[in-house]
């Protein structure tokens, strides 16, 4: 008997340190990885927006609003006079070649050949006059605004008020003043293109217009507050006032 219960012993201890099985069951790290897709800005939509340059002595602005394929289109703004612009766009590797044509049913109509960097932060060329032979191919080089380039919006004053516009158009309305009493019942408009060169000067340069013959008005910009709670309260230049809370 006790050589059974020998027997039987020794097998339980051998089976006791006799090394178990691996597992045959794993763990699979999940594969599955998530990636962010950065998607790139297309051209069509970076190039929006307006630039800024000289037109001969005086500010232009071409504003793009529309571009799609090699089609682009716009506007330009000099002297108050807002033309229609539109054409094509081509991309030559470093650098963009741009046409943009005015409709052509103006005396001062042209065409803008341009050449633009990639960076769409300026752009130069020429502007040639489709209709009146006499003007002359004039050359320009543009800047892109900043969108949150500052301006003035809407001021109003004794019988006029004023607006600036980001595109670079301005149009003043007024009634002229008869006597110390007394303003006309007609109300004159006029439009321009404004620039500010400094900070407390504001110069725009009208179309042409009878009722007025001044070719551009210097407005002196006037403030209150100082830093962040600096603002502006007035403008004054030539026969003109005008203020936010008038």
């Amino acid at each position: 008997m006790k050589y059974i219960i020998t027997a039987f012993i020794g097998a339980c201890f051998i089976s006791a340190c006799r090394p178990s099985a691996p597992s045959t069951t794993t763990t699979t790290a999940d594969s599955t990885t998530t990636k962010e897709a950065v998607e790139e800005v297309p051209l069509e939509a970076r190039i929006l927006g307006t630039y800024k340059g000289d037109f001969d002595g005086s500010p232009i602005y071409i504003t793009i609003n529309y571009c799609s394929g090699n089609k682009i289109a716009g506007y330009n703004t000099h002297k108050g006079l807002r033309r229609n612009v539109s054409g094509s766009i081509t991309n030559k590797g470093d650098k963009l070649d741009i046409q943009l044509a005015e409709p052509g049913d103006h005396e001062f109509d042209g065409v803008f050949s341009l050449v633009m960097d990639t960076s769409l932060a300026k752009a130069s060329g020429s502007w040639k006059p489709a209709n009146n032979k006499s003007l002359g191919e004039k050359q320009l080089s543009l800047l892109r605004m900043k969108k949150d380039a500052e301006y003035l919006g809407y001021l109003s004053g004794d019988h006029c008020d004023v607006s600036f516009d980001p595109d670079g158009s301005c149009t003043l309305n007024y009634y002229e003043k008869v006597n110390d009493s007394t303003f006309s019942k007609q109300m004159n408009t006029l439009r321009g293109t404004w620039e500010k060169p400094s900070d407390s000067v504001l110069v725009v340069n009208w179309q042409p217009n009878p009722a007025y013959q001044q070719r551009s008005t210097t407005f002196a910009i006037e403030y209150e507050g100082e830093g962040i709670y600096k603002g502006v309260v007035g403008l004054r230049g030539d026969l003109f006032y005008f203020n936010e809370s008038y």
